[in-house]
């Protein structure tokens, strides 16, 4: 009897998610009337960068969730979300507001303060048949060098082995415990979004609601680890940048005047 093998589904995102609604404190008065993601970076908002990059990256639905100052993000928007908990919620509360696009078809969740060049978009959304995968970025010492006197002040752990992910988000205490960065990027399928969903209502009925509140991606994924779910890796080599405070542009600007720069998110 003639056998076939049939090809496994990659599950490629053409929808995204946005997470945009905090204020950005350490933005200082430069997001007293605009949400962060419209801060002006190479002569673009923030934001405007990472859609564009979306869209040539194949990804033809938004999504965008806010919160600080939502109304200046209605231009820029297909879909616009607002968070109204977003000043004492963290991120995870942000992406619950999003779940009836996680439940309908593989999603691509990016955080509105990274600078995304389509470049890393694309190797980000790389063939992958798994259900909860995080782009990472192998080059993050070469950005966080130019961010911080220390690289690990700021740092996350996150320790492999091959594409499986063992541990992600703690603070590391050597170079080593940061094989690559997490990058502000999360690719899941709608049953990827149901196994996290279980996770959170787990965190919800053992440390109560407050505790969701609390809840940051990385800590989601930690205990989505620790817990037996298995999350696997995508490596992007650059192509983005964070922006944290007034320091990381300044420190960005000037990176985009030097020849080379491994995260210009430009290309």
């Amino acid at each position: 009897m003639d056998r076939t093998t049939q090809a496994p589904v990659m599950n490629r995102p053409q929808q995204a998610v946005v997470l945009a609604a905090g204020r950005g404190s350490r933005m200082g008065h430069f997001t007293d009337d605009q949400p962060k993601c419209l801060h002006p970076l190479a002569g673009r908002p923030i934001l405007e960068w990472t859609l564009q990059a979306l869209k040539a990256s194949g990804i033809t639905k938004v999504l965008v969730i806010g919160g600080w100052q939502a109304t200046a993000l209605q231009p820029w928007c297909d879909v616009l979300r607002v968070h109204p908990r977003w000043a004492q919620t963290n991120m995870v509360r942000s992406l619950m507001l999003a779940a009836d696009w996680l439940q309908q078809a593989p999603t691509l969740v990016v955080y509105g303060d990274g600078a995304y060049g389509a470049r890393a978009l694309s190797a980000a959304l790389g063939e992958s048949p798994n259900d909860v995968v995080v782009p990472v970025d192998t080059c993050w010492l070469a950005l966080w060098s130019r961010r911080f006197a220390n690289p690990l002040e700021d740092a996350e752990t996150l320790v492999r082995d091959g594409r499986r992910i063992l541990s992600i988000g703690q603070r590391p205490r050597s170079l080593e415990e940061v094989q690559a960065q997490f990058m502000g990027l999360l690719r899941l399928t709608p049953q990827g979004w149901g196994q996290l969903q279980q996770r959170i209502h787990h965190i919800a009925a053992d440390r109560g609601e407050a505790a969701v509140d609390r809840l940051d991606m990385t800590g989601l994924l930690s205990a989505f680890v620790t817990g037996g779910g298995t999350l696997h890796a995508v490596d992007v080599p650059g192509g983005w940048v964070e922006i944290d405070s007034q320091n990381d542009v300044a420190a960005v600007e000037r990176a985009l005047l030097a020849p080379e720069f491994s995260h210009d998110f430009r290309v």
